[in-house]
């Protein structure tokens, strides 16, 4: 049920979640840290368009895509600044590390929590995610594609080493990746493709709709949202697809970190759906266009509302 609603600003679409915060960045000009569990808040302004953040325990890290900065922040005051040759589109602490990705140039920043840059990788095409399964950090090299061309032949960076997952099966918009028994399986955006990466070769395995977003591991399935309707699973298995909720679109989806519960939003229902195994278990109404769901803690869940500048706070029972 739900507990609290916090207002987060008029254009708030982006949220990050570290230790026992969130981070929720309001494009026009303001950072909101929540704490998940006492829901106290604090706002930061002194930033110009923040696109993401990152907490370590004692200090916060910002960055503004304006003035190509990442800001480290502590008692709601800068201690110290980073100015980058590109601008910052999103970031994450993973082991003590800041993995930050830019635009204009595209490039690649592997950073330390004292800001000394480590390590810079050009990257040939935009690409404004970070995933990771694990401490292992991927970023997918989304926009691969231009006017039916590929751009280039890979697919994935793997930053810590500075290698590659090449592209052998022309897949096209590479958005996210998880790991299962030491093979990784990887999703297209546009047109939904599920592959199953091995050495030298990348097989389609399932198709999960279009325009998909994510997929997670839950229960021994592979399973991803699609935006034009439904929830995929793939069976690890029995290698096979089944489909939920054919006809909502959803934008995002999260697992419980117990691994009990999926939890999907959908934008246009304006809906949390709390699904068990392949079962809806409980149906929440959402605040205007949900973007984004997390559950940073088993008896937590927030739903980012963009349209309703809100940040609703679920609690889980049992």
């Amino acid at each position: 049920m739900e507990i609290n609603n916090i207002y987060i600003g008029d254009r708030a679409f982006h949220i990050d979640i570290d230790k026992n915060y969130a981070i929720i960045s309001d494009y026009e000009g303001t950072v909101h840290f929540i704490d998940i569990f006492t829901l106290e808040k604090h706002e930061f302004n002194e930033v110009t368009i923040p696109m993401g953040g990152a907490y370590d325990g004692e200090f916060f890290f910002v960055i503004d895509n304006y003035k190509k900065e990442i800001l480290k922040i502590k008692n709601n005051r800068i201690v110290q600044k980073l100015v980058l040759d590109s601008r910052p589109v999103n970031i994450k602490l993973i082991n003590d590390e800041l993995y930050v990705v830019g635009e204009e140039p595209n490039k690649f920043f592997l950073i330390d929590r004292n800001l000394v840059i480590k390590r810079t990788i050009d990257l040939p095409v935009n690409s404004p995610l970070i995933r990771n399964i694990g401490d292992q950090v991927f970023i997918p090299l989304f926009s691969n594609v231009s006017n039916n061309i590929f751009i280039t032949d890979l697919l994935f960076l793997i930053p810590k080493n500075n290698t590659y997952i090449v592209n052998y099966n022309k897949i096209e918009y590479p958005i996210d990746i998880v790991g299962h028994n030491g093979i990784t399986y990887m999703v297209s955006y546009y047109n939904g493709k599920l592959y199953k990466n091995e050495f030298r070769n990348q097989s389609q395995i399932a198709q999960f709709g279009r325009y998909t977003t994510n997929i997670e591991l839950y229960k021994g399935n592979i399973v991803g949202n699609s935006l034009m309707g439904g929830i995929y699973y793939y069976d690890l298995e029995k290698e096979r697809t089944d489909e939920i909720l054919t006809d909502t679109p959803f934008s995002d989806i999260a697992v419980s970190p117990d691994g009990e519960y999926l939890y999907a939003i959908s934008h246009i229902e304006n809906k949390l759906y709390v699904i068990e195994n392949k079962s809806v278990y409980q149906i929440i109404n959402t605040y205007d266009y949900p973007i984004a769901v997390e559950s940073p803690d088993e008896n937590i869940v927030l739903v980012l509302c963009t349209d309703s500048s809100s940040l609703q706070i679920i609690r889980r029972f049992e």
